[in-house]
């Protein structure tokens, strides 16, 4: 059987640290990881010990044995914890091996590369006749075949509505042994887009996602999931990202109970019972202004940013995650889901990044952006919604019980700018 323990990657993140003091409290031993020994799990009064491992993105085979190594040492069978992609990943394509010596909760290897394969995520949506952004898939931009379905590329972009969206097939790939990490860009033009989208092309391997741009409000639900069926849930709404074009959301609120949250908890069904999905994932939405319609924008395979939220509603994944992992490698020990009712949250917790938040205010303030006009707050508005939020909700990072990890966060911040 397993014992209380467990190794977290990705210390710099503040999901990380949310389970690092969940489970910390829950008594288990936590091992807590990361790139660089700045990053703020690693100095929570609720981390045991602490390791750096090398980076998973410029050496992923020396990050594996890493793990492999660290779990060998902690013993046990730690229970793995994965925060982005790039763990997530590598610690998924070498399950194998790494199972001899740890604790995995994981879905099938075909489930996860749907997941966190855009392309195959909007097939699935598609055969689920789950609404989504309309978008382009699979142009060739190579000079050499210029031409699709009779229509050449300079058509094809021309007829597009402007701005447009371009997004990496994967977030993150691995080209020639190195790891690439893409995010969604804004275009203007089409000779714009086909530059962008070429030099997408050419960076990861993969032909780029082209997506219409829609306005909405964006929302969110989270799930724990036991062969495909949903044990635990948050539904919750976005309310502002590190920048107003995107990025993680550094102030969020839940919404359990509302028609929206319905509407998510029935698509997730879908897609959860379709993929047989075992561990956590998230799936984002956007609300399209144009026809009041909930459009299915990605599924995150992993734990999510905004997990402390959750815990403050009183769903408490990362400890929820821990119990099932551990019955799930206990084979005498079995969950009969059929028999537990769905755990969901408090609705309308309100939880706060505070220095993603700052990051946010002085984008709106001095940034320029050619998104200004369309996504952008006033300022004044900005600037009244920021201090009005000092009372009434929870902070992601910040807790008195806790302190260090606040300002440590401030020095892991500053020393990863200075090694860019």
């Amino acid at each position: 059987m397993t014992a209380m323990k467990a190794i977290i990657l990705d210390g710099h993140l503040k999901s990380a640290l949310a389970t690092t003091r969940s489970l910390g409290k829950k008594g288990v031993q936590v091992t807590t990881a990361a790139e660089r020994g700045t990053a703020m799990s690693l100095r929570s009064r609720y981390s045991a010990h602490r390791f750096v491992y090398p980076s998973p993105l410029t050496e992923p085979q020396a990050f594996v044995q890493a793990i492999i190594s660290l779990a060998k040492k902690v013993g046990g069978m730690p229970v793995i914890y994965a925060f982005s992609d790039e763990t997530f990943l590598l610690i998924s394509k070498n399950r194998k091996e790494i199972q001899k010596y740890a604790t995995l909760l994981l879905s099938s290897e075909e489930s996860v590369d749907v997941a966190f394969d855009k392309k195959k995520t909007l097939a699935l949506a598609k055969k689920l006749n789950i609404p989504q952004i309309e978008s382009i898939q699979g142009l060739p931009l190579n000079s050499s075949v210029p031409i699709v379905q009779g229509l050449s590329l300079n058509n094809i972009f021309r007829a597009m509505s402007y701005p447009a969206v371009i997004k990496p097939q994967s977030s993150c790939v691995w080209k020639d042994g190195v790891g690439i990490k893409g995010t969604a860009e804004y275009v203007f033009t089409s000779d714009e887009l086909y530059v962008r989208a070429s030099a997408l092309y050419e960076k990861t391997g993969q032909y780029p996602l082209i997506q219409t741009f829609v306005k909405g409000a964006e929302y969110g639900i989270e799930m724990l999931c036991q062969k495909g069926k949903i044990v635990a849930q948050v539904a919750h709404k976005r309310i502002r990202s590190l920048s107003p074009t995107g990025g993680a959301a550094v102030v969020k609120k839940t919404i359990c109970n509302t028609k929206i949250a319905y509407e998510m908890e029935s698509v997730a069904q879908k897609i959860a019972k379709e993929l047989s999905w075992e561990g956590v994932m998230m799936i984002e939405f956007k609300n399209d202004e144009k026809d009041n319609e909930l459009k299915l924008m990605e599924i995150n395979g992993r734990f999510w940013g905004s997990l402390p939220l959750a815990i403050f509603a009183g769903v408490d994944f990362p400890y929820l995650f821990f119990k099932q992992a551990c019955k799930k490698s206990d084979t005498h020990n079995t969950i009969d889901i059929t028999s537990v009712p769905i755990i969901k949250c408090q609705t309308n917790i309100i939880s706060r990044h505070f220095w993603g938040d700052c990051h946010n205010l002085l984008i709106v303030l001095f940034a320029k952006n050619k998104m200004r006009k369309i996504l952008f707050p006033k300022r004044v508005v900005a600037i009244f919604s920021f201090f009005a939020l000092f009372t009434g909700q929870k902070y992601d990072v910040f807790s008195l019980e806790d302190p260090k990890p606040f300002f440590m966060e401030i020095i892991d911040i500053i020393r990863k700018k200075l090694w860019k």
